[in-house]
Parts: C-alpha cells; structure tokens; sequence
C-alpha cells in the first residue's frame, strides 16, 4: 500500500483523496492534513447564528467537460428555487430531478455572474463594454488611447506563448496596463509573461 499525504483540505486537496479512494481497492493509504477546524478551505461556507457565508471563492465554472461532470456528480444542480430566489422573485432554469435547496445541503446553485473592476475608485464592466458610462470613466483621451490600442493589436496578433500575450490580445496594451497586469501578479505572485496562455483561456 502505498503512503499519500495530502496538505489542505480544500476543493483540491479533498478531489485528490476522494479520486485516490474512490475505485475502493485500497492501493492508497491517504492522510490529508489541514491546519484548520474545517474542510473546505477559502471555498468553505460557514454558519453563524443561522446564516451562511462564503468565506472565499464560492463559484464555480470551468470550461472543461470533464470537471463539469465530476462536480455535477458531487453536487448535483438544483431542482428548485433557493429561498432567496423566491425572495428576490429571480428567474432561475432548475434541472430536473435536481435536489431543492431548501431541503438538501448537497447541491450546487445556480447564480448569474457578475463581475466588475475597480480602477481609479471607478467601476467597470467586465468583460468591459463599450458604454457611455464606460467612456464617461476613462475620459476621452483614455478612451481613444484604448481604442486604438485594441485595434492595434486586433491586426498584429501576438504569439499566444504566455498569458500577457494572450491578454493583449483580447484587450489590447493599454487596457491589458490598466486591469490586468498588475492584478495578475499580485493574485498568483507571477508576472503574466511567465504564466502559460492556457490558463487565460480558461478564466477570459
């Protein structure tokens, strides 16, 4: 039997062993540790006093069928409109058969995304949009700045050998400069240039 000793039981730590275990031969000995009192680590959802609260990254999306289909065997898409669907009076496509939320922990929600950037105390969409709010923030010689740098790099595509090149690719230099360079390298202490474009691929 062969030893496994996993560190952090969070959503990857926790798929390791579980993958490790599943086919129940019992080749692996599998320990995980985790220095906290709970699983799940910053994707964990914690109760207080009755309400749960994400304490880190609670959503999910890949682009990749085979995660698509692991995680819907785990947990399963819900059936039913959450409480604060009802609540809200929101619109939301269940899958049939899927557990309701209001009965069942074990169940992924189904949510609409909607992400914005911060810069220069100003909110943008993103992806960004080209909107009079969107020009009204840049001020117009950002504006013309940006457009022309994504159509400069519209006609000369570069190699898409690392993730900077594949961001100034889809946004141009300038917005590339302004969103994503330094946010890249502070979230993943490496700099764009050193990061395969695949990843961006993934989360663009």
């Amino acid at each position: 039997m062969k030893k496994v000793i996993i560190i952090g039981a969070g959503p990857a730590g926790l798929t390791a062993a579980y993958e490790l275990l599943r086919d129940g031969s019992g080749e692996y000995d599998v320990t995980v540790l985790e220095e906290t009192t709970a699983i799940g680590g910053i994707s964990k959802t914690v109760n207080y006093k009755g309400n749960r609260m994400d304490m880190g990254g609670h959503r999910f999306f890949s682009k990749i069928p085979e995660v698509n289909q692991w995680w819907s065997e785990m947990l399963p898409m819900q059936g039913a409109p959450s409480s604060d669907d009802r609540y809200l009076k929101r619109h939301v496509n269940v899958e049939a058969g899927g557990p309701d939320p209001q009965k069942e922990n074990r169940v992924m929600l189904k949510r609409r995304r909607v992400s914005r950037i911060l810069f220069n105390d100003k909110f943008y969409d993103y992806p960004v949009s080209l909107k009079p709010e969107t020009i009204k923030n840049f001020g117009f010689l950002t504006t013309m700045k940006v457009g022309f740098s994504y159509i400069g790099a519209a006609i000369h595509k570069r190699p898409e050998t690392n993730l900077e090149n594949f961001y100034i690719n889809c946004f141009g230099k300038e917005l590339y400069s302004m969103f994503f360079e330094y946010y890249t390298e502070n979230l993943w202490g490496r700099h764009p240039s050193e990061i395969d474009a695949s990843w961006g691929a993934q989360r663009t």
